[in-house]
């Protein structure tokens, strides 16, 4: 029975997977989209890209969700339905690269990660 409540809360609590990703390049400027099922409770997207699984040389920096402003110099954020695009401004390009990202609730609970490896 207590197992049944836990689990029921871990699944209640538990935040949003992101449906897809992609990043993308046009001369040396980086650009990641992600795709989420539900714009509702989507509190932080915590955005990697790097080398390896535990990289982040290339791109590394959490967004506070539809914050458009005061982001660092270079970067842009926006949203179009449930499709968040973000400018990585200029980028240093890998021959290959591992991307992650991952989704913070309003519980402060994070997604686990989607990755996925570029070229």
């Amino acid at each position: 029975m207590v197992f049944d409540f836990v689990l029921l809360l871990h699944i209640l609590f538990k935040a949003q997977t992101p449906l897809d990703a992609a990043v993308s390049f046009s001369g040396n400027e980086g650009y990641f989209k992600v795709v989420v099922a539900d714009t509702n409770n989507v509190n932080e997207i915590e955005m990697l890209v790097g080398t390896d699984d535990n990289a982040s040389e290339m791109f590394s920096h959490i967004f506070t969700y539809d914050q458009t402003s005061g982001l660092p110099p270079g970067m842009s954020y926006s949203r179009t339905e449930n499709e968040i695009s973000v400018g990585m401004g200029m980028v240093t390009l890998l021959n290959a690269y591992h991307a992650k990202v991952r989704l913070k609730n309003g519980s402060n609970s994070w997604s686990n990660w989607y990755e996925f490896i570029g070229n």
